[in-house]
């Protein structure tokens, strides 16, 4: 018998915080930083918890770290659940040029 490939796609469920993208194109190897960006950002309870069980701690805390696309409450949010200090976090150095909100003020 052979071995069971793991699907390398993203389930259905999670359709609604990737609504640009065609879910059988993104790959969870070759996509990772993008992945755990939108969920975080994004995602409801249900997403974050298909994220803690397919993503290690480690890898989550990397992108928190490095993305200039997270909002502030969110980098705050992830940065006390996995211990990360706050000078280590891009995203409160060198914001993203987009508005994380349609609400924004300009």
């Amino acid at each position: 018998m052979k071995p069971k490939r793991r699907n390398q796609g993203l389930p259905a469920f999670l359709k609604p915080f990737f609504w640009e993208s065609d879910l059988r194109q993104v790959n969870r190897r070759q996509h990772e930083f993008y992945i755990i960006e939108r969920l975080i950002e994004h995602g409801d309870d249900r997403a974050i918890r298909w994220l803690r069980r397919n993503c290690p701690p480690a890898r989550i805390a990397e992108v928190v770290r490095a993305s200039r696309a997270i909002s502030p409450n969110t980098a705050n949010l992830w940065a006390l659940l996995l211990d990360i200090p706050r000078g280590d976090i891009r995203c409160f150095s060198e914001p993203s040029l987009l508005p994380h909100s349609a609400f924004s003020r300009s």
